[in-house]
């Protein structure tokens, strides 16, 4: 049978490596080589019979393969020679047998257990497996990272939390930007708020201290995006605090309503139900233990809210404040005051020293020394205002509060009794004190004993050195450098530089006997006050006539009977306690910028950086 032209394509042989290629128009057409070693290879084929023939129109040669081993891949459509039929027409003798050849050569080469099937197919096959593989790799990772941005989303992006008064929700202003404001209701320094702000915002503070509760009602405007303090009404109940109603939490709770009746007169009717309120318990309550302070605490959220309008903050509404947050949001407030914190260039701040009733706090801002500031630790707060960071050293001492020191100053000379002077005699149950007016007698309950304390004269500095046993500076020292009790504070003299406020008792102690309470800003340094101390301390022997001039440190010193062990006290404190250098200047600051200090304004702001101004009635 004659080779048809359409059927000429090289065929390989196994056997023997030879190609049989007609050399007239044999097209260049490559199969996928096979070894000859191979147990797969196929074998030889032949076209329309048992033998292979030559084609009439020419010679034929054998040629010997010698690059099998690098043979190109093709396709498979390439294997079928359909393309030829475009080239010449076959004659019409021969279409029936080439028709023949033709599918005998596809059910060769294409066909189960052809070429094809073996090697050139699982190739395209694993191509496209490899191709969906990719396509499934980054799917999937796609996915993955949708997933974890939604999550993330979901779960770190803050959302609108519904305010709560007496559990009924409260929308926020920004979300009822179209209420009416009264044209009473104005602004000292602006007629229109910032986009999404309230023109005037009230925040209400109740402070019960140890000594007394105290309230304050600040209002801000919004003239611009961030609130400014407009004004402030101050109040204060000096009496004793919530912890004096320890065993009675509902008239704890009634001693409030004349603060709280001040407050509802100050502010107009038509922001009452848009002005949060929230009361900070302090040391003295501390003081009293868990069961009896929450018993207070949850008398006065239930008078709060059903006999005023107020709604209270969302988070520590009523609480007991640690003295930690105390005394940030004093250092807050100082240095807002200062506008220390409203620049978007960092200012030097100032340190606060607070002194209450129960404890004690301070609160300032190291230079880096060494490559450190502050050692890690609870003493260790990181704030932000304005882009800018602050890294503060705090620490609140419990129990060295005013009221608790001359506790402390008491109990130790009752353990540790010091000799009566010449002509004092001492009964059993009486103990001499240097740090009282002599003469003076105080009756007081030790270890369930009644005693008796006794002024004497102080003319050897007991009163000094008994203030001084209460800081225990003998402490071990597990973090250096230490204050005092072995507590951990970086050096006021070789770490900071800046200035100093005092307020709180330290304020109301010294101010009358230096320019008066009505001057509400005076400075000293610990050398003036060393040196006061010492006049106030001699001067009961003569009931005082040093300060005859000065009518109204007369009438502090009268009405303060423990001004002497006070002053010693708070020297004791600033100058062996803190370790602040005697030559070193203080600001003694009740208000400024004509506003109170203390932690009260420094919540408050708080409150408003949370945004949390519900809206009016």
């Amino acid at each position: 049978m004659s080779l048809a032209v359409d059927d000429r394509n090289r065929i390989h042989s196994t056997s023997s490596h030879l190609a049989f290629i007609p050399e007239q128009q044999s097209p260049d057409l490559r199969l996928h080589p096979f070894s000859p070693s191979s147990p797969s290879s196929p074998p030889s084929p032949s076209i329309g019979g048992s033998s292979s023939t030559v084609d009439p129109q020419g010679p034929s040669r054998l040629v010997r393969r010698n690059s099998l081993r690098h043979s190109k891949r093709i396709s498979s459509s390439s294997l079928l020679p359909t393309n030829y039929s475009n080239k010449r027409k076959p004659s019409t003798s021969s279409t029936s047998s080439t028709t023949a050849n033709i599918q005998s050569f596809r059910q060769r080469h294409t066909g189960p257990g052809s070429l094809y099937q073996r090697t050139l197919r699982p190739n395209v096959m694993s191509l496209r497996e490899s191709i969906m593989a990719r396509k499934g790799y980054w799917i999937r990772n796609v996915a993955v990272l949708i997933f974890c941005l939604t999550l993330f989303f979901f779960v770190m992006v803050p959302r609108p939390q519904p305010n709560l008064h007496s559990k009924v929700p409260v929308d926020h202003l920004a979300e009822t930007a179209n209420v009416v404001w009264p044209e009473s209701i104005k602004s000292d320094h602006c007629d229109v708020a910032h986009p999404g702000r309230p023109l005037i915002q009230y925040v209400v503070m109740l402070d019960a201290g140890s000594s007394g509760s105290r309230i304050h009602a600040y209002r801000f405007n919004y003239c611009k995006a961030t609130p400014e303090l407009e004004n402030e009404l101050f109040k204060r109940i000096e009496s004793g605090g919530l912890s004096k109603f320890a065993d009675h939490p509902e008239d704890a709770a009634k001693s409030l309503d004349p603060l709280l009746q001040d407050v509802l007169d100050e502010i107009p009717e038509f922001l009452h139900k848009s002005t949060p309120i929230a009361l900070k318990a302090t040391a003295g309550l501390r003081l009293l233990g868990d069961e009896k302070s929450e018993k207070i605490l949850a008398a006065v959220r239930n008078r709060l809210e059903t006999k005023y309008p107020f709604p209270i903050i969302k988070e520590g509404g009523v609480s007991l404040m640690s003295g930690d947050d105390e005394g940030v949001y004093a250092w807050i407030t100082v240095n807002y005051l200062l506008r220390r914190l409203s620049s978007l260039t960092k200012a030097p701040t100032v340190a606060v020293l607070d002194l209450g009733g129960g404890s004690t706090q301070i609160v300032f801002e190291p230079k880096v020394v060494n490559g450190h500031s502050v050692a890690q630790g609870s003493h260790r707060v990181a704030q932000t205002f304005n882009g800018n960071n602050y890294v503060l050293f705090q620490h609140s001492y419990l129990g060295y509060g005013l009221n608790e020191a001359r506790k402390a100053i008491n109990a130790y000379l009752i353990d540790n009794p010091i000799p009566a002077p010449a002509g004092v005699q001492l009964a059993e149950g009486e103990y001499a004190h240097p740090c009282m007016p002599v003469r003076l007698k105080s009756w007081l309950i030790h270890d369930d004993k009644n005693v008796t304390m006794i002024g004497v004269t102080d003319h050897g500095g007991d009163c000094r050195r008994v203030v001084e046993e209460i800081f225990y500076k003998h402490k071990t020292c597990s973090l250096a450098p230490c204050s005092f009790n072995g507590v951990y504070q970086p050096s006021l003299e070789s770490a900071f530089d800046s200035d100093i406020y005092a307020f709180s008792f330290i304020f109301d102690r010294i101010a009358p006997l230096l320019g008066g309470v009505a001057n509400p800003m005076q400075k000293m340094t610990l050398k003036d006050l060393e040196d006061l101390t010492d006049r106030v301390c001699i001067a009961d022997e003569t009931n005082f006539k040093e300060f005859d001039s000065q009518e109204e440190a007369r009438q502090e010193l009268k009405a303060v009977s423990e001004m002497c062990m006070d002053l010693s006290y708070i020297y004791g404190l600033l100058e062996f306690g803190y370790g602040i250098p005697k030559e070193r200047e203080l600001n003694l600051a009740k208000k400024i910028n004509d506003y109170e200090t203390g932690w009260c304004l420094g919540a408050s702001i708080a409150v408003l950086e949370d945004r949390w101004y519900p809206a009016p009635a």
